[in-house]
């Protein structure tokens, strides 16, 4: 189910953005002294209206900059001299990009959002016994809100570090300090936690929703990220409901047509629908984002190109392969054939597949309308199997169990058989299993913003990183150095327009070798 384009829906989330948090003066803000929580509220509308401008931060972020980053600093792609993915392809960003304040300004107006329906809880208890809301229809909005705020904290905490814990809806506009990191990452698992008590189940909300199952695997994330693998192990255990498509209809994890499917367990939602220009270009919140520039970036731009060191990582018979990846081997592709290898500023061929607009013979074009899978149950799988891993080393068997189920669905050689062991991946020992997991993961999500996180939380990051992860076409012999540097890189700088505007932060607070 798309995102609704109803007028009136549309107006009352714009209205509830009013509470916003930003750190550039250039950013349009409305008057906060216009909105007046007395007088709203006061039906499931309202609520509604709410909880939907919790959510369309993300389709901002979403519609370029989410998935830039990542992206380009991991080693699955080569990017195109585009400004917005050379300097994050290259490692040479600093804190004065505007992407980099877009992004941060993104995800701290999502927060003002989420806070505003938070700090109405009473308000909206009180309303309940005479609206035609109920006490569980509370429940859920503030289930919403409370995954939603986590996960712009989640989005900050990994591209920054430690950020300002706006929380509080009085005194959110007020300049707060940088928290630490840990204390983020504890304002997120208490936020998930709530979530997870709050929200409903898949099948009970509507489409496109937060579910309790997105609640807990997120929460499991955030575990395994803190490398609390208990506690990642019961969140994990919580996910039900949900199942990994059958081959045939693998594709429906990356296409229009196929979103909201059993495996894929949250989505930020576009529905191809343009606007004005200054709303499609602008990436400021203002309207409503309802296309991403990313079948177009990833297909038809060729602006980040899969590395040829991802396209290496595939074992030759392995069908995810060409539902990732087009390689060079025809002259053309896409609807009427109307895409031409070499790719349009590139050397050589492949483009990305995944979320094109190919899947359903739609014409690659700047407004694509397929969703962004945030998390899907194939992530949740590998990630209990690195948790399985770090509980019990001396007892891999269910590591590779839930390894196994992921290679089933890709009706690809078990681990632990003849097969794989020929193949240079046994599973005898507790790195050889370690190793089979970063493989799986990295052929199994590639390009859907996950790899340089990963190496980052494995410590591979320096060594994975340090080179640009494609050959030298003049000189295939020869590595061409990045400018990596784990003590810098793994978090990029605080913009400088909010260290300007921050009386509580200061030069001094920007991140090392900023």
């Amino acid at each position: 189910m798309k995102k609704s384009s109803n007028n009136v829906l549309r107006y009352l989330a714009l209205v509830c953005m009013m509470l916003v948090v930003t750190c550039d003066e250039d950013v349009p803000v409305e008057n906060t002294n216009e909105l007046n929580p007395e007088i709203f509220f006061e039906s499931l509308d309202q609520v509604e209206a709410a909880v939907n401008a919790s959510y369309n931060q993300f389709q901002t972020l979403y519609q370029r900059i989410g998935y830039v980053f990542p992206d380009a600093m991991s080693d699955e792609v080569v990017s195109s001299g585009d400004p917005n993915y050379a300097p994050y392809n290259r490692f040479e960003f600093n804190a004065t990009l505007d992407n980099i304040a877009q992004y941060w300004t993104a995800c701290f107006n999502g927060i003002g959002a989420c806070n505003f329906v938070i700090g109405n809880e009473e308000r909206m208890r009180t309303n309940a016994a005479a609206s035609n809301f109920n006490e569980e229809d509370v429940d859920n909005a503030l289930g919403q809100a409370y995954y939603l705020r986590a996960l712009y904290f989640y989005h900050l905490v990994k591209r920054f570090g430690g950020v300002p814990l706006n929380v509080d809806l009085a005194t959110q506009l007020e300049p707060k300090p940088r928290a630490t990191e840990d204390q983020v990452y504890e304002q997120i698992i208490a936020d998930l936690e709530l979530s997870t008590q709050l929200t409903w189940a898949k099948g009970i909300t509507d489409v496109g929703r937060v579910t309790q199952e997105a609640a807990y695997a997120m929460l499991g994330k955030v575990y395994l990220h803190r490398e609390l693998y208990p506690q990642a192990k019961t969140a994990f255990d919580n996910v039900v409901n949900h199942s990994l498509l059958p081959l045939d209809q693998y594709n429906d994890n990356f296409s229009e047509s196929g979103e909201h499917n059993d495996e894929s367990m949250f989505e930020i939602g576009y529905n191809g629908e343009v606007g004005t220009e200054s709303e499609r270009w602008a990436q400021t919140g203002v309207g409503t984002s309802e296309v991403t520039f990313h079948s177009q970036d990833y297909t038809g731009w060729a602006n980040a190109r899969p590395s040829t060191k991802i396209i290496e990582e595939f074992e030759q018979d392995d069908p995810r392969l060409d539902s990732a990846i087009l390689i060079d081997s025809e002259n053309s592709y896409g609807p009427g054939n109307a895409f031409q290898f070499p790719c349009p500023g590139c050397v050589g061929g492949p483009v990305w597949y995944k979320f094109s607009q190919l899947y359903d013979d739609v014409n690659v074009s700047e407004n694509s309308g397929v969703n962004v899978r945030i998390m899907r149950y194939a992530d949740v799988l590998l990630m209990r199997a690195e948790v399985e891993l770090n509980l019990n080393p001396s007892n891999l068997q269910p590591a590779i169990d839930l390894l196994n189920m992921v290679r089933d669905r890709a009706e690809m050689p078990n681990y632990g058989t003849a097969t794989m062991d020929a193949r240079g991946f046994p599973v005898n020992t507790p790195d050889q299993v370690f190793n089979a997991i970063v493989h799986e993961r990295l052929v199994e999500l590639c390009g859907e913003q996950q790899r340089f996180d990963d190496l980052v939380r494995w410590n591979l990051d320096d060594q994975e990183l340090s080179v640009f992860p494609d050959q030298n076409f003049d000189n295939p012999d020869l590595q061409l150095t990045r400018n990596f540097d784990p003590s810098v890189h793994r978090v990029m700088p605080i913009p400088q327009i909010a260290i300007d505007a921050n009386p509580m932060i200061s030069g001094s607070d920007q991140n090392p070798g900023y």
